[in-house]
């Protein structure tokens, strides 16, 4: 059976590619070492045993287990004296291959490493850049709208400021005319919508010529022609005043702003 076996295989050996036929012959001498066909394996696998290759060693121990059964004593001697033999320089394969692997692993989580250090570090940059870019914008932005209140206060304080330079000018138009309180009150109501209500509302325990006296005041009349409007004695004038900053508790400027009616 084995002669037969052979006669087929030499063929084999001698046409086709030695490391096509190494591992075509352990393929099939394993199969049918483990189908317990020891005769077709024992041939299969002394093809792959008599090629210098790495798959001698794995050749030898089917080999060795087939010599113990069939009691072959000068095949156990061979194959167990070249596993002997061959063991430490298969061993050192083994470790050099394994330190190879460790080696490449090492390199390549060190190489991802790095490139994810240098992806992490672009996306800081860009996200500082981006974040650099926004703080300018809105400091540009804090700067225009600062800029615009300013006008827009500025813009404000001159209309209220020539509001009232036209109601003073009234004022003195009336008083150089002549005219008295009544005109005078007239074109501060005119101006100041129920200011006047609402500064009585607010200083109730005052009489009609400390009222007269507080606007007066706010329009920056002088001692002089406060007498004049009210037909008081320049004296008369001074005391109401002092007695003002008593009863307002504040400059009487300030009390007719305090009752100025919000919008």
């Amino acid at each position: 059976m084995t002669a037969i076996v052979f006669c087929f295989v030499t063929p084999l050996t001698t046409y086709a590619h030695p490391t096509n036929d190494r591992h075509r012959y352990l393929n099939r001498g394993t199969e049918y070492y483990f189908e317990g066909q020891q005769d077709s394996a024992k041939v299969y696998l002394e093809q792959v045993f008599l090629m210098d290759t790495d798959e001698k060693m794995t050749a030898a121990r089917y080999l060795l287990d087939i010599a113990l059964a069939q009691g072959d004593t000068l095949k156990i001697n061979e194959y167990a004296l070249y596993l002997a033999e061959n063991y430490d320089l298969t061993l050192n394969q083994e470790r050099q291959q394994a330190h190879k692997r460790i080696v490449f692993i090492v390199a390549v989580s060190l190489l991802a490493l790095l490139m994810m250090t240098w992806v992490i570090l672009r996306l800081r940059k860009a996200n500082h850049r981006q974040r650099q870019t926004y703080d300018e914008q809105r400091q540009a932005y804090d700067r225009e709208l600062l800029a615009y209140d300013r006008q827009l206060n500025e813009a404000q304080s001159a209309i209220e400021r020539q509001t009232f330079e036209n109601l003073q000018r009234q004022a003195r138009e009336v008083l150089s005319r002549g005219s008295q309180r009544k005109r005078i009150l007239e074109a501060f109501n005119a101006t100041y919508p129920k200011a006047y209500e609402q500064l009585k509302a607010t200083y109730p325990d005052l009489s009609e010529q400390e009222y007269d006296l507080l606007i007066l005041n706010f329009l920056e009349f002088r001692i002089k022609e406060e007498a004049e409007i009210l037909e008081l004695s320049q004296n008369t004038v001074m005391k109401y005043r002092s007695n003002l900053l008593k009863k307002v508790g504040k400059d009487p400027v300030s009390a007719v702003l305090n009752a100025m009616p919000t919008s």
